[in-house]
């Protein structure tokens, strides 16, 4: 890669994006990458340890290699993640893989008897070990918190936790608060002590599938905002943005996040969104992060990814409020050559001034 201001990562640009305004290229973002393939192929050598998905509790990957790894790409941020998910039940895939198949919270008892979280202390160190390595970098360190929705209807079980919305709901409630209190305070002490070195707060809920939010609008309305409002209530006296990740068609959605007091959302699925007239209705209003399909990036072929970047360059990059990114996540089965491909395309056509144009050569 060419290396150049231009390629080097700074928090600053994806700030400036973030907030409505051009900074000098289109930022790009990877929230999660699971691909230790991706890792060993950007970093040129072979990591010593397992790549584990932290979405599902697991440390991602060390945070000196992590924030190695976005300074080689030009990646302006990385995930210091602060999770918990307690009672999650998974089965091992012929590959070795785990998928979340149950949750073993099914009753008022079960309550007394979560798994226990990540010591705040641990986290602390995790912290500190993503701040000291990213010293002299560029490279922004991010807040990312599993919150209170998901990871209740995970600990319930996905199919259960539905049911209970109804036939229990002071349940399935209560559990909801039991995680956010815990998270909440954690929040609290991150910010308290690390407060001016964090870039931005990000929430980690998936409360919408491919036609809108995951139960009843007014239930909805009843449950999350309030809740949600404390979660980030940290940050935003800190004056952080504040961005969400959460999956789903995002039409119903936005407007409650907005109101909320969230700041930007990723990854705005191309499956269930046009990003481009999501783009135009909350310019201004709501940053979009990622939407480049995953797909795309599995099977598509170099020219095509550029042709793609070169599109969202032209068409979201301007006025800021856009940051370049995958639909979903980097996972095992994307060729490292096409990730790298999506980010030397925003290299080459996400200058701005010059958006669209190839400026490989500059």
């Amino acid at each position: 890669m060419n290396y150049s201001d231009y390629t080097k990562p700074d928090i600053n640009r994806l700030l400036t994006a973030l907030r409505h305004n051009e900074p000098d290229r289109l930022p790009y973002l990877e929230n999660w990458i699971t691909s230790k393939a991706v890792y060993e192929y950007v970093l040129d050598r072979r990591l010593d340890y397992d790549v584990q998905d932290v979405r599902v509790g697991g440390i991602l990957v060390a945070p000196e290699d992590y924030v190695e790894f976005a300074a080689r790409l030009g990646m302006d941020a990385v995930l210091c993640n602060i999770s918990w998910r307690p009672n999650n039940v998974f089965i091992k895939a012929s590959d070795g893989s785990e998928h979340y198949v149950d949750g073993t919270v099914k009753t008022w008892s079960d309550l007394d008897d979560l798994e226990p979280p990540l010591p705040v202390e641990e986290q602390f160190i995790y912290m500190e070990r993503y701040l000291r390595a990213a010293e002299g970098t560029g490279v922004g360190i991010v807040a990312n918190f599993t919150s209170f929705f998901d990871s209740a209807m995970l600990a319930a079980g996905v199919n259960d936790s539905f049911l209970m919305f109804y036939d229990d709901r002071p349940f399935i409630e209560k559990l909801m608060d039991i995680i956010l209190d815990h998270q909440e305070k954690v929040a609290h002490e991150i910010f308290a002590r690390y407060g001016d070195d964090i870039a931005y707060f990000m929430v980690n809920d998936d409360i919408g599938h491919n036609n809108g939010l995951m139960i009843n609008p007014d239930m909805f309305g009843e449950i999350f905002p309030h809740r949600m409002k404390r979660l980030i209530a940290p940050a935003k006296d800190c004056g952080k943005i504040v961005l969400m990740h959460t999956d789903g068609k995002m039409d119903k959605i936005m407007p409650i996040l907005y109101e909320t007091g969230i700041d930007a959302v990723h990854p705005i699925e191309p499956e269930s969104n046009d990003i481009f007239e999501v783009k135009k209705q909350w310019a201004g209003k709501m940053s979009l992060v990622g939407n480049i399909p995953t797909v795309l990036l599995a099977y598509g072929t170099k020219d095509e990814i550029e042709e793609r970047v070169k599109e969202y360059c032209i068409n979201l990059a301007p006025g800021g409020g856009y940051v370049l990114g995958s639909s979903t996540s980097i996972m095992e089965g994307i060729p490292p050559e096409n990730f790298v491909a999506m980010i030397e395309a925003a290299q080459k056509y996400g200058r701005y001034g010059s958006l669209g144009e190839d400026m490989s050569a500059g």
